[in-house]
């Protein structure tokens, strides 16, 4: 499985942003995000999460100069990602789009937006990481299966505002299901490196 350092993500970020042609906005959310903020080394896709449609089209318009198509066979563990449109170049770098909506789980929000701070711009392409706060949520939230998300939510964990993810989990007003799915993913994530997850006693208690 390959997998891409934050300086091999800078230069594809830099080939794309040369060819977006109007102002516009991307947000990391996963692995990426964490290279570039130094929690990790090595990230094997790129989570790309746009507030609107019209960022994303510009965005997919500086795709096609860059060399970027859409596979012919989708892997399998990106099959139920729900994802807008799945991409990747000749090195198998992969990119995984969404707009607004992540794996029809949970939305990017205005707090988020708010959180978020600016990586990089890339000519009129601005590059946003979310909080650590909010990829620790969002890793949460993947399926069960992805067991080295626990290993990145151990990275992010020290030091998290626990208030702040409560709030933004509270008012996505996330199904019943999806909670108890959060609950177990964070239980077994307490277990097995035995951290304490403050925000488990309210959440059973919903």
């Amino acid at each position: 499985m390959d997998k891409f350092d934050a300086t091999y993500i800078d230069k594809e970020l830099d080939e794309i942003g040369k060819r977006v042609k109007h102002p516009a906005k991307i947000y990391l959310i996963g692995g990426c995000a964490m290279s570039f903020r130094k929690l990790k080394e090595t990230t094997k896709d790129v989570d790309i999460v746009f507030k609107n449609r019209s960022d994303y089209n510009t965005f997919c318009d500086a795709l096609f100069g860059a060399q970027y198509y859409t596979p012919f066979t989708i892997k399998q563990e990106h099959e139920y990602l729900e994802t807008t449109r799945v991409c990747e170049n000749k090195d198998g770098f992969h990119l995984d789009l969404f707009i607004k909506k992540v794996c029809g789980k949970m939305v990017i929000s205005d707090d988020m937006v708010k959180r978020a701070e600016l990586y990089k711009k890339y000519g009129d392409l601005s590059v946003y990481l979310l909080s650590r706060e909010d990829i620790f949520l969002f890793k949460a939230l993947a399926s069960a299966a992805r067991k080295r998300d626990l290993d990145d939510m151990k990275l992010i964990y020290p030091g998290l505002d626990w208030a702040a993810i409560q709030k933004e989990l509270f008012s996505q007003q996330l199904s019943s299901e999806l909670i108890e799915h959060l609950i177990c993913r964070l239980e077994e994530f307490s277990t097995s490196f035995e951290l304490e997850v403050p925000i488990l006693k309210s959440l059973k208690r919903q």
